[in-house]
Parts: C-alpha cells; sequence; structure tokens
C-alpha cells in the first residue's frame, strides 16, 4: 500500500456486528432489532447496512448500460415537464405561457372533450398550444378514453403549422387499462381502446417515430394506497398487456417497447422512491430483452410526478416540503422528465405563487443544487442498492404470479388486484388512524389558528358556456360523412394499421369535433366494467373532523374546547399534556395550556371556571399514582360529563371507567375513532 493509500486509511475496517454493538450500547437496553421496519409491501428495512449486504446481488452495469438500473442515459440531468389540466382554454394556454417563459421544458396535458382542459375542435386546440412551439418543446398529451381523437387533432395541428411529424417529440399517454382501474369502467368496452391503441401505435411508429402512443401510469395504484411492490409489478404487468397487443398488430418488438413510457408518482419513502425508480429501468429492459429486442429498445422512459396522494389540504404550505423531497427522490432515482405538483393542488385550480414555486423548486434543485451533474448518486449506496433489489425481486415475483394466472386483464377482471389493493390500504390506514404515519400539519402538529387557503374552481356554467360557444360554428352536416365513414372503418376488420388513425386526422383536419368524433369511435361497442382500485386521501379522515370543527365555529363562534387538568408540576406533566393537546388539536378541539394542579380541589375549581364539557387528564405516572382517581372523582362532582386520561394505566383500566373515565388516550390506540366519538359528545355535528 502506497504512503498516501496508508494516510487515508488510518481506521480499521468494522464490521456489521461491531456497528450493530455499537448501537445497541448506545441504546442503552434497545436492540438493533427494534429498529427494523418493513414497508408498506412488506419489504423488511435494516436499520444498519454494510458491504456484506450487496454481496451476491446482481451487477448493476454502468449508467446508460443494461439493465439499466443505474440510469437510461450515461449523462446526468432531467427535463422540466409541469401538467396542466385546469378546463378553461384560456387559463390553461397562458400558464402554459407563463411557465415557458421562465423556465418549463415540456409541457403535459390532460385534455379532451369530456376531460380535464376541454377541446372540442381542432381551432380550440390550436388556441391552447398558441405558446408552444413545435417540435422544439415535447408535449405530452394524456386523453384517457378519447386519446384517439386528441391525437387525431394533434397531428392535424401539427399539420396546419407546417411541421413534420417525424420531428414531433413527445407522447399521447394512452392507457386504457389505466383508465379501467380508475374508474371502474371504459365506455366502448375495452376491445374497443385496445384496437385504438394499436392503431395509434402503429401510426406513430410510422410516421411519428418520437411520439410515444402509449403511457403506462402507476397513479391509479398509488393513490387507491398500492404499496410500491405493487405498483412496480402491476405497471410492468400493463406495459407487457399492452407490448403484446403492439407486437399482435404487426410491429416489430423493437418498434413496440419504443412506442411505450412509464409514469410514476414519487412519494413520501425517499429512498424507497429512489429504489423505486431504479428498479422499474431494471424489470423493464428484463421484459424487452427476453422478447429479442435491442438493448437499444430497453431503456425505459419514465415521467415521474410528485404524489398527489401525499398531499393536504390542511397547512398546504407544508406541501412544498413534501414536493421538493419527492422530486428530489425522483431525480437522483433517474427519470427523465419531472413534474411537480403545485402545492395547493388539493384546493383547486393553482395560483401563480403555487405555480411558480412548483416550477422553482426543480430550478432550485438543477441550477443551485447539481442535481443534474451527477448520474445516479445513489449507485454504491449499500442501503439503496439492498432496497433496489429486494424491491425488484418482490416486484418481478409479484409479476410472475400475475403472467402465471392469466395475464393483468384477467387479474383486474377478478377483483384480485382491487382486493390486494384494499388490503395495503387498510393498513395504511390503521397507522395513519392511530398516528403511527404522521402527517404534519393534519394529525401531527396541526395549527388551529391557520388561515385558511382558498382557490375558486371554474363553475359548471363557466364550462358549459365555453363549450357551446366552440360548437357554435360547426355544421353537423358538413362532416357527417366523414364520420360515418368513421364508423364502418370501427368495425371492419382486418383494416390496415394505423387506417383508422389517419381516418381520424382526415376528419379532424375538415373540421369534425372531437365529441362527435369520440362518440362515433365507441358507437356499438358495449361499455366494460370491473371493480376499480379507488383513490383516497391519507389526510381525508383528519381533515374532515377539522372541517367539522370550522362548521362549529361558523355556527356559533367558538371551536370545540378542552380542559387540560395537567396533575403535577410541569415538567412531570409536559410529554403527555403536549401530546394529548396535539391530538385534540389534530381534531379541532382547542386546550390550553396551564402549569398543572396539585391537588382534586383545584382540578375542579378550575374546570368549573371553564364553558367545557370534556376534560382531558394528564400527568406522570407517579402523579397518577396519588392524584388520577381523586382527580377523576372530583370533576365528576363539579359536573364534567366527559372525562379522557393521557395514557393507558392498564391495571386500573376498569376501575377508572368505573369511576367515570370515558376512555383513554395512548400511543397506539384508534385515536381516530375515538376523536370523532369525543366532537359527537361535545354536540359537533357531522
Amino acid at each position: 500500500m502506497a504512503d498516501g493509500q496508508e494516510k487515508l486509511n488510518n481506521f480499521p475496517p468494522r464490521g456489521k456486528s461491531e456497528w450493530s454493538a455499537k448501537v445497541e450500547a448506545d441504546l442503552k437496553g434497545t436492540t438493533v432489532d427494534a429498529l427494523r421496519h418493513r414497508t408498506a409491501g412488506g419489504l423488511a428495512v435494516e436499520p444498519i447496512y454494510a458491504a456484506e449486504d450487496v454481496t451476491g446481488t446482481v451487477p448493476r452495469g454502468v449508467p446508460g448500460g443494461v439493465p439499466y438500473c443505474r440510469g437510461a442515459s450515461s449523462l446526468g440531468g432531467w427535463v422540466i415537464c409541469q401538467e396542466y389540466d385546469d378546463p378553461r382554454l384560456d387559463v390553461c394556454r397562458d400558464a402554459i405561457a407563463e411557465d415557458l417563459q421562465r423556465g418549463v421544458e415540456a409541457i403535459w396535458l390532460r385534455l379532451g372533450p369530456r376531460r380535464g382542459c376541454r377541446v372540442l375542435t381542432l381551432s380550440d386546440l390550436e388556441t391552447l398550444l398558441a405558446p408552444v412551439e413545435l417540435p422544439q418543446i415535447p408535449l405530452y398529451l394524456e386523453a384517457g378514453a378519447d386519446t384517439l381523437a386528441v391525437a387525431a387533432a394533434f397531428l392535424a395541428l401539427a399539420e396546419r403549422r407546417e411541421v413534420q411529424t417525424k420531428g414531433l417529440h413527445g407522447g399521447f399517454g394512452f392507457d386504457p387499462l389505466g383508465v379501467l382501474v380508475s374508474q371502474g369502467g371504459i365506455e366502448g368496452g375495452l376491445e374497443g381502446r385496445l384496437a385504438e391503441l394499436r392503431e395509434l401505435g402503429s401510426w406513430c411508429a410510422k410516421h411519428a417515430p418520437r411520439l410515444r402512443a402509449i403511457c403506462v401510469s402507476a397513479q391509479p395504484y398509488h393513490e387507491g394506497g398500492a404499496s410500491d411492490t405493487q405498483e412496480l409489478a402491476w405497471s410492468i404487468a400493463v406495459g407487457v398487456e399492452y407490448f403484446r397487443q403492439l407486437t399482435d398488430a404487426g410491429l416489430s418488438v423493437d418498434e413496440a417497447a419504443l412506442q411505450l413510457s412509464f409514469s410514476y408518482p414519487s412519494s413520501d419513502d425517499f429512498f424507497l422512491q429512489v429504489a423505486k425508480f431504479r428498479a422499474a429501468r431494471w424489470l423493464w429492459s428484463k421484459v424487452v430483452l427476453a422478447a429479442g429486442a435491442d438493448t437499444s429498445s430497453a431503456a425505459m422512459q419514465i415521467h415521474a410526478r410528485t404524489s398527489r396522494f401525499t398531499k393536504t389540504k390542511r397547512d398546504p404550505w407544508v406541501n412544498m416540503l413534501r414536493a421538493t423531497a419527492e422530486c428530489t427522490a425522483a431525480v437522483l432515482g433517474g427519470a427523465q422528465s419531472v413534474a411537480t405538483l403545485p402545492f395547493d393542488v388539493m384546493l383547486g385550480p393553482a395560483n401563480e405563487l403555487a405555480r411558480r414555486v412548483a416550477r422553482n423548486t426543480q430550478m432550485v434543485l438543477r441550477d443551485e443544487s447539481h442535481l443534474d451533474s451527477v448520474v445516479d448518486p445513489a449507485g454504491g449506496s449499500w442501503f439503496v442498492e439492498r432496497l433496489t433489489e429486494d424491491l425488484a425481486r418482490a416486484a418481478w415475483e409479484e409479476f410472475r404470479q400475475i403472467e402465471k394466472g392469466g395475464g393483468v386483464v384477467h387479474a383486474l377482471k377478478s377483483g384480485r388486484l382491487a382486493d390486494a389493493a384494499s388490503l395495503v390500504a387498510g393498513s395504511r390506514r390503521r397507522r395513519i388512524a392511530t398516528r403511527k404515519t404522521r402527517i404534519v400539519g393534519v394529525n401531527e402538529f396541526p395549527n388551529l389558528g391557520e388561515e385558511p387557503v382558498h382557490r375558486e374552481a371554474a363553475s359548471a356554467q363557466e364550462i358549459e358556456q365555453a363549450l357551446e360557444s366552440s360548437l357554435s360554428t360547426l355544421d353537423p352536416a358538413a362532416h357527417r360523412q366523414r364520420l360515418m365513414a368513421i364508423s364502418e372503418l370501427v368495425h371492419r376488420e382486418p383494416r390496415e394499421g394505423g387506417a383508422l388513425a389517419s381516418a381520424c386526422i382526415d376528419v379532424v383536419r375538415a373540421g369534425g369535433d372531437l365529441y362527435s368524433l369520440t362518440t362515433i369511435l365507441r358507437h356499438g361497442q358495449p361499455d366494460f366494467h370491473l371493480e376499480p382500485i379507488r383513490s383516497w386521501e391519507p389526510a381525508e379522515d383528519w381533515e374532515r373532523l377539522r372541517d367539522r370543527s370550522d362548521r362549529h365555529a361558523e355556527e356559533t363562534g367558538e371551536r370545540p374546547a378542552a380542559f387540560l387538568a395537567n396533575l403535577g408540576a410541569v415538567p412531570a406533566h409536559r410529554t403527555r399534556s403536549t401530546w394529548a393537546r396535539n391530538l385534540l388539536a389534530a381534531a379541532g378541539i382547542e386546550a390550553d395550556q396551564n402549569t398543572g394542579f396539585d391537588d382534586p380541589k383545584a382540578v375542579a375549581d378550575a374546570y368549573r371556571s371553564l364553558d367545557v364539557r370534556l376534560a382531558v387528564l394528564c400527568g406522570s405516572d407517579g402523579d397518577y399514582t396519588r392524584l388520577l382517581k381523586p382527580a377523576v372523582a372530583a370533576l365528576k362532582e363539579a359536573g364534567c360529563p366527559f372525562v379522557l386520561v393521557a395514557g393507558r394505566p392498564k391495571k386500573e383500566e376498569e376501575e377508572l371507567r368505573k369511576a367515570g373515565v370515558d376512555d383513554f388516550l395512548y400511543e397506539g390506540a384508534e385515536v381516530l375513532p375515538l376523536m370523532s366519538q369525543t366532537l359527537d359528545h361535545l354536540g359537533v355535528k357531522r
């Protein structure tokens, strides 16, 4: 060893067992095993990782090389791609124009005649995309079951602007199974939509190879509470189904692979999210290479968006911190494009401040933190590498079970995926109800005095008037024949791949409206329904309690209140009184602090001086031994109808209940339903 190396290695190597022993010594009685936990999907996360944890793992290769775990490119960086879905054309257009001037590099639009930004005609789309320079700006359109018609309008617009389709960059986000999962049904049936998927994929492969027709979205599974393992497995299974559809339509395996992209939410478990993006690329390359594709076709294209699932209506400013961490995880995980949701996303249309903070979040990460300067910065981390492999293997096993059972469509029809998501969601809900999962500003550290943030959504009347205006200049008879030709072509089998897509472009070019076109495409096809994976919001149950408190305050002039009956000196009762006050505030119940009481009579006198119907006793175990029972008796004698105790003296619980204690508040209890019942006792309407 050279002298320089000796100077850099003055410390002898330490094994995992030595580190564990050191940690246990510092824990003073608690074992390292007690620090181990499991993710929502059941993966074990160790408190300590060492080199031995990655011994024997599959080689990750290099950034830009198979299996693409370390990144789809050997270069760092990502595209700032913000998303828009305001139903008002002018509002959406102006937001796009402003963002493009201030650093946004790509546009993701949810739109169509029935959803998102309402677009009914080619002229509407031209108005909406006026600020977007084609083909310089990548454009991604997400139109749900109406994708073929919206794609036809976009391609007709490119032709009108004299832009070569081969130069267009972006995609159409077609994901009929995603629509089915989130809505529980799809108009015109699944077979009809899959036929359109084959049509659009065939057309793009031939005429616009840089436009990807399909984007498999993990969002419906994520927002249903599914685990990261399930997100990966199910999205890969959907990708395989679409891959088969395209190759059955005559595309080569390379052409089919290049028509697929993926979208994943970046959620709140930071390191798990980094591992998720790395594992996703690894899994997809395994699928594509197994199909015989070239290695260059096996690099997964990922669009990441910060999670809507983790955002709150209450104290929405905390959403800025959540989005920053989620965005960072997506970047470190190697997503090619990232969208940061505005902090007020749960409240309605974002205002200028929220949009500015959203786009600037990514700019700060890139231009000031220089996260674009390093490729796969997590590579080599024993923790992340082990987590990546564990996640990938668990997801692959779940994927194999889906394939073994007949594929993802069969798994959806049978309700298997909905049931599996429901099980994980139930576990998540229990952790939120017991506050083991903490949501800052909602069930942890709530601010009862916060100023509400309001956003005014567009009225239904305003949207209807805009739609009527779009259709007012159309002559239905002028394009009736073309629409009938589309209807005939929909039912013609076999037909040349891409023929229906070309016919749709002709209809839109000639002035046909998208609503009529989508209706014709669905004509004669039965709707398809199954059990959806129902989306929910982790904060919603706690926020409903706060809503009840708000309405009560509006009606009566004051919030529901409680008396904190602190026993003993401040140092003794502080821990439990602070915890109890925090819990009460999460339910919208005010409770003022006090220095404490050292005799039951003082507790009763203090209660009588307040106009409240709830008392919560807080104190140390020692003070409970000498003061708790007398204090309960004094409160009941003073007329307190509802008494709670912070903590759980198990041996005396039954006796205390007989003395008048209604319930006990303690870490790990189902405090959410208890707080709801408490509001009931206080006369707060549901």
